[in-house]
């Protein structure tokens, strides 16, 4: 199973970084043993990517 997000992206006054499904999925599977997270910096998608992501 993978599962993607972006926490800048959250659009609803209630959640959070801290308080978002994803967030709460991570925490939940740090000890399973076979499995993982990677956290990229940036935008490592195209440019109008980036663009939405800071102007929407």
């Amino acid at each position: 199973v993978i599962c993607l997000g972006n926490l800048a992206q959250i659009d609803t006054p209630y959640l959070n970084p801290v308080s978002s499904g994803l967030t709460y999925l991570v925490e939940r599977f740090k000890e399973f043993p076979h499995g993982g997270t990677i956290h990229l910096e940036g935008s490592p998608r195209s440019a109008i990517s980036e663009y939405a992501e800071i102007h929407l």
